[in-house]
C-alpha cells in the first residue's frame, strides 16, 4: 500500500517551517487577543483631552506589532516557497517574490487600517494626508509585485503548459 500523503521535500528547513507558522499564529493571537480587547468595557471612551478613544490606542500598539510580524513573515515565507516548490528556478524565485511582496503589501494595508483610529482624529480637516503617506508606502511593492507577475507570465503559462500537455507513465 502506498502512503496518499504528499511527501515533504528534503530542503524543507525544519527551522524555517517553525518561524513562519510561529510568526502566523502569533498574529493570529493577536488579532484574537484584540478582538476581546475591543468589547471590555469603557475602551470607547476618548482619552481625556483628545480625540482618541482608549481601544484606539490599544488597536495601534497591537497594529505595529502585527505589521512587525508581517514584515519579518515576508522574507521567511519566501525562503520555505523557494524550499518547498520545485520547478525552474525562474519560476520558483518569481513565486517566492511575489509571496514576499504580497505580505508586505498586506502589511502596508494593516498598518493603514489599524492606525486610522489613532491617528486621522488627530489630523482634523487633513485626513487624506494619512491616505496619501500609505499610498506612497504601498504603491512600491504594489509596482514590484505587478511587474513580477508580468515577468512571470510566459515562464509560468509555459510550465503550466508542459504539465497538462505531458503525457503521464
Amino acid at each position: 500500500m502506498t502512503d496518499a500523503r504528499p511527501s515533504i521535500p528534503a530542503s524543507l528547513d525544519r527551522d524555517v517551517v517553525q518561524s513562519v507558522s510561529k510568526l502566523v499564529l502569533a498574529t493570529l493571537s493577536l488579532l484574537f487577543v484584540l478582538g476581546l480587547v475591543t468589547v471590555l468595557p469603557g475602551v470607547d471612551r476618548l482619552v481625556p483631552g483628545t480625540p482618541i478613544t482608549f481601544v484606539a490606542i490599544v488597536s495601534a500598539i497591537v497594529t505595529i506589532v502585527v505589521v512587525g510580524l508581517l514584515l519579518s513573515l515576508a522574507p521567511a515565507l519566501a525562503t520555505l516557497v523557494r524550499s518547498t516548490l520545485e520547478g525552474p528556478e525562474s519560476v520558483v524565485e518569481d513565486v517566492a517574490a511575489v509571496s514576499q511582496l504580497f505580505v508586505v503589501l498586506v502589511a502596508v494595508l494593516v498598518a493603514h487600517r489599524g492606525l486610522a483610529p489613532a491617528i486621522v482624529p488627530i489630523l482634523d480637516g487633513m485626513t487624506w494626508i494619512y491616505d496619501v503617506v500609505f499610498l506612497a508606502f504601498a504603491l512600491p511593492p504594489l509596482a514590484i509585485l505587478a511587474a513580477r507577475l508580468y515577468v512571470s507570465l510566459d515562464p509560468i503559462s509555459e510550465l503550466l503548459a508542459e504539465k497538462v500537455t505531458t503525457k503521464r507513465d
